[in-house]
């Protein structure tokens, strides 16, 4: 297998990597507990936020690596690490906005052609998941169907 081939699929698993550990946050947060009254409230998004950018950094520092030793995958690692970049600035914007609206605690995630919403509500109306979408898609190109919105009470 030549050496582009492997950073490929290096920079494949360190993609999956994150993926999971997003994944694990999300499918293990109905098993820990939220501590009401004396004891610290852990808070889902603080949390989810924090894994995001400590996987992230990881991966920035892994793509580094990468360009720094050169080589065939330099070009792929820079494209990479550009990509992740260009997420990072999209969804701190779209939090931002997204917070301007009124939800406080907000998640966004943009992979590939989607992008995720995470909120804190349990009654979301027509109008403002069409204030969300009109965010998104006026500071993106994603389409509607591209567009998911999830709420967490």
């Amino acid at each position: 297998m030549g050496k582009k081939k492997k950073i490929f699929v290096l920079a494949g698993m360190v993609a999956l990597l994150v993926i999971t550990g997003v994944l694990n946050i999300v499918l293990n947060r109905a098993s820990e507990p939220d501590y009401v009254g004396g004891a610290v409230q852990r808070n889902y998004f603080e949390m989810t936020r924090a894994d995001k950018l400590a996987n992230r950094q990881e991966t920035l520092m892994f793509l580094q690596a990468l360009i720094e030793q050169g080589g065939e995958g330099r070009a792929a690692a820079e494209a990479q690490k550009l990509a992740i970049t260009s997420a990072m600035s999209i969804e701190t914007t779209l939090e931002g906005q997204i917070r301007a609206l009124g939800h406080q605690e907000v998640l966004v995630s943009a992979s590939g052609h989607f992008i995720t919403v995470i909120l804190r509500s349990n009654d979301l109306t027509d109008i403002q998941v069409a204030q969300i979408v009109r965010v998104i898609t006026s500071n993106t190109d994603r389409t509607p169907s591209n567009i998911r919105i999830m709420e967490i009470e």
